[in-house]
């Protein structure tokens, strides 16, 4: 007698176990409602990919220095200008 309702078994578990995931994904908990905070970037300042690998080859600000070149504000790798 249990062995007709194996199948019967297996599928509503199968299924609990979606639903559980779906209301974990979708919980209040899950969504932030903070943001991260806009800060306005200095003035004269370009946001470069620094080639140190100190850096990471990320995106930095680099400030303006002299003939065209610009300093990583992180590193203070020199990058550009006249050779």
């Amino acid at each position: 007698m249990i062995a007709e309702y194996a199948p019967y078994l297996g599928a509503a578990a199968a299924v609990g176990a979606a639903a559980v995931t779906w209301a974990a994904r979708l919980a209040a908990t899950a969504r932030t409602t903070d943001t991260a905070p806009f800060t306005e970037p200095e003035p004269g300042v370009r946001y470069l990919r620094c080639d140190m690998p100190r850096c990471a080859h990320m995106t930095r600000p680099h400030h303006p220095h002299g003939d065209g070149a610009w300093v990583c504000s992180h590193c203070g790798d020199t990058k550009g200008g006249a050779l």
